[in-house]
């Protein structure tokens, strides 16, 4: 009897010390390892994926390459299945076609333009001069047309008149003078935000968060982060196949692309921890947008930030 109460309190804390270092395992994995069931695996190239995990730790799985047009894997990666191509609609033409490491690029076809960055639909350039003909699609400058031109005509005569007296000479020097008081005062301004930005309390609280107040909140960075920084906050946290594989999932809706890309936030670091990282990589990269959302957020009693010890 004893010996059996011995062999299952052995058997106990062998089971405790392998539930201890799976954790531990994971950590130990390195940057071109994933971890797979208690294994850390070498990643495939890119243009492969995963087709058989590793059954050792730090040797490389069975890679098998993606099919050519199909799918693609741009970095090296630990994915079971390529990402898919992307497919140009109708309105689009192919910039560059999808290869092993690549995907698609495409662009919406002469005379058409997109108004965001996702490109859910092209449209039709239909600006019209008002003599009632339409803009080239291809000119420069919309504004160097027709009556514009009588304009620069007369810019052309007046500029030397002015030059050749002395009060045009005093003239531009006000001119200049005052053009330089306004840049500054705008530079002191801007200045003088980021300040406060920088110096802002380095503690913020945050409650606890219904699924409802997590989903708003989330909706405030979708709208307050500028599209062409997205990416560069996402990948404080995330990998490029992550991002890759959501925007290949949603390819045409940047604001479900946005949304599960926080989801994997939230899953990974939990409700308050997410939101807090969120903000503070925010503060790195788009002081602007961090403070708009710092004072949305407090509006909506989300968060609440207290002043640093002294």
């Amino acid at each position: 009897m004893g010996f059996a109460m011995g062999a299952g309190r052995a058997a106990g804390l062998l089971l405790l010390a392998v539930l201890l270092t799976m954790p531990k395992a994971q950590a130990n994995c390195g940057q071109r390892e994933y971890f797979h069931q208690g294994l850390c695996c070498v990643f495939c190239e890119a243009g492969t994926f995963v087709a058989d995990h590793c059954n050792a730790s730090h040797v490389r799985g069975k890679c098998d390459p993606c099919k050519e047009g199909k799918g693609f894997t741009a970095h090296a990666n630990g994915l079971e299945e390529c990402l898919p191509c992307r497919q140009c609609r109708e309105d689009q033409e192919t910039v560059k076609p999808c290869t092993l490491t690549q995907n698609a690029e495409c662009r919406c076809k002469q005379g058409y333009f997109c108004d965001d960055e996702s490109c859910e639909m092209c449209r039709r350039i239909s600006q019209e001069h008002p003599d009632g003909k339409e803009i080239q699609p291809n000119s420069t400058d919309t504004t160097e047309l027709g009556l514009t031109n009588q304009g620069k005509e007369a810019h052309v005569w007046v500029i030397p008149v002015l030059l050749l007296s002395g009060l045009g000479l005093l003239v531009l020097l006000v001119v200049v003078v005052v053009k330089k008081l306004k840049c500054a005062k705008a530079a002191s301004t801007v200045k003088d935000v980021e300040g406060r930005l920088v110096q802002e309390p380095s503690q913020i609280i945050l409650k606890d968060l219904s699924q409802s107040e997590l989903r708003e909140t989330f909706d405030v960075f979708i709208k307050e982060v500028p599209p062409q920084q997205w990416k560069r906050l996402m990948r404080t946290l995330l990998e490029e196949n992550d991002i890759d594989k959501i925007i290949s999932k949603f390819p045409n809706n940047r604001e479900e692309q946005s949304y599960q890309m926080l989801l994997i936030w939230k899953n990974r670091l939990g409700k308050k921890r997410c939101i807090i990282d969120l903000l503070d990589a925010l503060r790195h990269i788009d002081t602007k947008a961090y403070y708009s959302i710092s004072k949305t957020l407090k509006s909506n009693n989300i968060i609440s930030k207290v002043e640093a010890d002294d």
